[in-house]
């Protein structure tokens, strides 16, 4: 048995995304205009960036003769000292000198890998703001780290001195040492172990919100949850949306595609009851298509009886019936449309003849055979090419009905009596080909007791309506009855299904 698991490939994908195009393209509009809107409701953000050079220690304590060794590199160094940018002592002198404007900005600080700079962003709602900001704390840290650096080597030429001095008094002066003190007293003046090397400015635009770069992600993010809610809506869908999932669920060939213009039509010449216009030349070749590929399906004459149905109600096995019977009769054979359907009769209406007497009545011995025999005038025949002759003859007609005539209480019992397989095989030899429209096969068991005595089999599948479930419930059923030529007919096809042949109509009537 052919599993019915359905497979994501590329192929599928495009189909999730193409049947599922308009729920992909809402999603996208919807995530896009609210990143817009959101975009632009934010209050815009202006970022400044003023610039640190930090000195390593080790230059400057050089110059006293001595050095200082903590084991840390350079850039270690830069990233110990950049949060000292905004500790308190900094934040309450740049408070002092600006005010409120702090108290409306953020500021943050990062080291430069390459020139262990560091780096002092401040954001605030203004751009000057933001600029004054960033400059008052990258200058104030200087200051203050500055301060610190040269009381730090006044300490040390203090204490140098003092050595000094003791030298001096034991008569043991060291030139070195007085050097020492020279240069640490000159480092207590002039040493900057940090420098603003670049000043922040005032920018011209706002970095924040950057309107145009979230509408473009929420577009792509959009897309790709689209594409994802299409995926899993298809993926919990379980109705056949595609050719290759009903031959996967049923393992039977396909006969034809049938598009929704031609659901409801009887295929006869005149209009139907409820005033569709005739088929066109695209569907009308569909149900000749089918008729051709029934041929292939078994032995020269398995297609004597053939028995048309379907899992479900609604799956258009009545039109397929129908325009079939009138497909085979235009090919010359005469042909005789049986409505088995004894629960939900059609034909009547869409053929434009009497509901009555039918088969009900015969069967039940209230009518003679002659009587619920009704011919389907101005069936055209076209054989090789020479154009259309009427078939119909004195007392024959290619096209011949049996409706389904009055309701019976137990239609089943009737379906299943000595008496209808009589009929059948009495008409089977009367009639070229005999096609029954028979009720689905789920609901009720009235099919299941005719394809015994059928030839061949059709089953009709309407897509993205027919279920997986229903689908596997009507091969199981079938696989239960002895084994029959069995062909499969999709209806309710759109045009991407069946392009192949519609489009060539088209072509040829531009």
């Amino acid at each position: 048995m052919a599993s019915d698991r359905r497979e994501f490939t590329l192929r599928g994908y495009l189909d999730v995304i193409r049947r599922g195009r308009w729920l992909i393209l809402a999603v996208t509009a919807v995530a896009t205009l609210a990143a817009f809107g959101l975009s632009k409701l934010q209050k815009p953000t202006y970022t400044a960036t003023s610039t640190i050079a930090y000195t390593d220690p080790n230059q400057a304590l050089s110059y006293s003769g001595s050095s200082f060794y903590n084991g840390l590199s350079p850039l270690q160094e830069a990233e110990l000292t950049a949060p000292r940018v905004t500790r308190p002592e900094v934040v309450r002198a740049v408070e002092r000198r600006l005010g409120a404007a702090v108290t409306n900005s953020s500021v943050s600080t990062a080291v430069d890998a390459n020139s262990y700079a560091i780096q002092v962003t401040a954001s605030s709602r203004s751009a000057s703001d933001a600029a004054a900001v960033a400059n008052a704390f990258a200058n104030t840290d200087v200051s203050l780290s500055t301060a610190e650096a040269r009381a730090g080597y006044h300490q040390q030429a203090l204490a140098v001195r003092r050595q000094l001095r003791g030298e001096l008094n034991h008569g043991s002066g060291d030139v070195v040492t007085a050097e020492a003190l020279a240069r640490l007293e000159n480092l207590a003046t002039v040493a900057t172990p940090l420098t603003v090397t670049t000043p922040a400015i005032a920018p011209s635009a706002p970095s924040s919100p950057k309107t145009l770069r979230n509408t473009i992600a929420a577009l792509l993010v959009g897309l790709l949850l689209g594409i994802a809610i299409a995926t899993a809506r298809d993926a919990l869908d379980r109705r056949l949306q595609h050719t290759r999932e009903v031959v996967d669920v049923l393992d039977h060939p396909v006969l034809g595609h049938i598009r929704p213009q031609a659901l409801g039509h009887s295929g006869t010449p005149a209009e139907s009851f409820n005033g569709a216009r005739p088929l066109d030349d695209s569907d009308q070749e569909s149900f000749r298509i089918v008729r051709q590929k029934i041929g292939y399906l078994g032995p020269a004459d398995s297609s004597r009886t053939v028995l048309v149905t379907s899992a479900v109600a609604e799956e258009g096995k009545s039109t397929v019936a129908a325009c079939l019977a009138v497909a085979t009769a235009e090919a010359g054979k005469r042909t005789l449309l049986v409505e088995c359907d004894l629960r939900k009769p059609v034909l009547a209406k869409r053929m434009s003849i009497n509901e009555g007497p039918g088969l009900t009545d015969y069967l039940t011995g209230h009518a003679e055979p002659n009587q619920i025999l009704q011919p389907i005038p101005g069936i055209i025949e076209r054989l090789n090419g020479s154009g259309p002759a009427l078939t119909e003859h004195p007392g024959t007609a290619s096209l011949v009905c049996i409706t389904a005539g009055k309701a019976v209480p137990r239609p089943t019992q009737l379906l299943a009596s000595d008496r209808f397989r009589s009929f059948l095989t009495e008409v089977s030899g009367v009639y070229d080909t005999v096609i029954l429209d028979t009720p689905p096969l789920l609901p009720v068991a009235d099919t299941l007791a005719i394809i015994p005595d059928a030839s061949t089999l059709i089953l009709c599948v309407r897509l993205q309506r027919t279920t997986r479930d229903q689908a596997r419930a009507a091969r199981s059923a079938l696989d239960r009855l002895p084994e029959r030529p069995t062909g499969l007919v999709l209806t309710d096809v759109r045009h991407h299904e069946d392009g192949y042949y519609h489009g060539y109509y088209g072509a040829s009537a531009a």
